[in-house]
C-alpha cells in the first residue's frame, strides 16, 4: 500500500472513531456557509458599504470606526454602545443604521438560492448544500440505541435544515408540532417512535438528529405566545453579530440551548466535530476549552481550511494551542468544508473497521504467545 493510500485509510480509520463515540456532537461556524457561497463578515461589510453608501463613512467616523478595518460586528457593537451617549437626532441615525444592516444579514442568510460558489456559476439551494447533505448521511444514521447526533450551529441560515427535509431526517430542533410551531425546550428530551403491534417495544424511527440554533434562525418569530417558525418573518429572532451577542445567549431560548451544550460536552464518551468555527464567539469557546481541560472521555475534531495559521503561539488560536501543545485530546484537520465530509466513513464501515482492527490486534496478539 503507498504511503498515501496508507495515509488516507489511518485517517478514515481516525474519524470512524469519532463516529462510533457515545454521544456524537457536531458545532457548525459561519465557515461552512461561506465556503457553499454564503456571505462572509467581509462581504457583509462591502454590502452594508454599498447599501448605506450616503452614510457609511459618516457613522465610521461618529463611532470612531476605521474605515479600512472591514469588522462588521465591531462596527455594529460600536453604533450599539454609541447610541446611549450621542444627541438624539445622531442616536436615530445610528440606530436606523443597525437596523439597515441587520437587514442586509438577514436577507443574505435567508436567501439560499441567491447564495453562488467560488466558481461563480448559479444553481439550485440542493446543488449549494451538497456538502451539507453528505455530512448528514454520514453523522445522523446511527445504532438505534445510543444518542442521537446532536447538531449545533452558530448560523442564521437553513442550509442543515434544507438538507434534512431532502434526506428525509426528521429533526428535533426544540418546537412543537402544533402550528403555529412554539419553542419549548421539553421537545429535546422527546423522540419519534414507530408504534410495534408485536411486543410492544419502541422502534426508534432512523435517521433523526438534534437541531440547536445558538445564535437563532431566519424563521424564528418572536410573538406573545412565544417563538414561533414563520419562514415569512420580516423581524426574525437573532443574536446578530456585535458584542451584547454574550448577553443574549442567556435569554430563553438561546439559554435552553446553550445549557444542553454545556451539558452535552460533560458527558462520557463524547465525541466533538468543529466545522468552520472560528473560535470567535467566547461564550461558546469556555465551554469547549473547559471539556478539553476537564472531561477524560472528550475527544475534539478541529476542521478548518487553514488551523496553522491560527494554531500558534499569540495567535487568533492562543488558548487552544496552549492545550494542543499540553496533550489535550485534540485533532485537527486542514481542509475546506467542501471537501470534508466526502472524507467521513458511513457509520456502518466506521463500526466494519473497527471490527477489523480490533480482529488484527487481537490475532497480533494470540500469535506472541508461546
Amino acid at each position: 500500500m503507498k504511503a498515501a493510500e496508507q495515509t488516507g485509510q489511518m485517517l478514515r480509520e481516525r474519524l470512524g472513531s469519532l463516529l462510533l463515540s457515545h454521544n456524537l456532537l457536531l458545532l457548525v461556524g459561519s465557515g461552512a456557509s461561506v465556503a457553499v457561497g454564503g456571505p462572509s463578515m467581509t462581504a457583509l461589510w462591502d454590502e452594508a458599504a454599498e447599501a448605506q453608501k450616503a452614510v457609511f463613512e459618516e457613522v465610521c467616523d461618529a463611532v470612531g470606526h476605521p474605515k479600512d478595518k472591514k469588522d462588521i460586528e465591531a462596527l455594529l457593537s460600536r453604533c450599539q454602545g454609541a447610541q446611549a451617549f450621542v444627541e438624539t437626532a445622531k442616536a436615530k441615525k445610528h440606530k436606523d443604521f443597525v437596523v439597515a444592516v441587520e437587514g442586509i444579514i438577514r436577507d443574505r442568510c435567508r436567501k439560499v438560492e441567491a447564495w453562488e460558489k467560488v466558481k461563480g456559476t448559479k444553481q439550485t439551494p440542493i446543488e449549494t448544500i451538497a456538502p451539507h447533505l453528505t455530512l448528514l448521511s454520514r453523522v445522523v444514521p446511527r445504532r438505534q440505541d445510543l444518542p442521537r447526533t446532536r447538531i449545533f450551529t452558530t448560523n442564521y441560515d437553513a442550509c442543515l435544515e434544507l438538507a434534512a427535509k431532502e434526506r428525509r431526517m426528521p429533526i428535533l430542533d426544540g418546537f412543537d408540532l402544533i402550528t403555529p410551531r412554539t419553542f419549548d425546550g421539553r421537545w429535546f428530551d422527546y423522540d419519534f417512535v414507530r408504534r410495534s403491534t408485536k411486543d410492544g417495544a419502541p422502534d426508534y424511527l432512523e435517521s433523526v438528529f438534534h437541531l440547536y440554533k445558538l445564535h437563532g434562525s431566519v424563521d424564528w418569530h418572536r410573538s406573545s405566545d412565544g417563538i414561533v417558525r414563520d419562514p415569512d418573518t420580516k423581524t426574525p429572532y437573532l443574536i446578530y453579530p456585535r458584542d451584547e451577542k454574550f448577553a443574549l445567549s442567556f435569554e430563553q431560548p438561546f439559554l435552553e440551548m446553550m445549557s444542553r451544550f454545556q451539558m452535552a460536552l460533560r458527558e462520557k464518551d463524547t465525541a466533538l466535530i468543529l466545522v468552520g468555527f472560528g473560535f470567535n464567539d467566547h461564550h461558546l469557546n469556555q465551554p469547549i476549552y473547559h471539556a478539553l481541560a476537564t472531561n477524560p472521555n472528550f475527544k475534539l475534531l478541529v476542521v478548518d481550511y487553514s488551523p496553522e495559521a491560527k494554531l500558534a503561539s499569540g495567535k487568533a488560536w492562543d488558548t487552544l494551542y496552549r492545550l494542543h501543545t499540553s496533550g489535550a485530546p485534540l485533532d485537527l484537520i486542514q481542509i475546506d468544508f467542501q471537501e470534508f465530509p466526502a472524507l467521513l466513513p458511513t457509520y456502518s464501515e466506521a463500526r466494519a473497521s473497527n471490527t477489523q482492527e480490533r480482529a488484527a490486534q487481537l490475532l497480533k496478539v494470540l500469535s506472541t504467545k508461546p
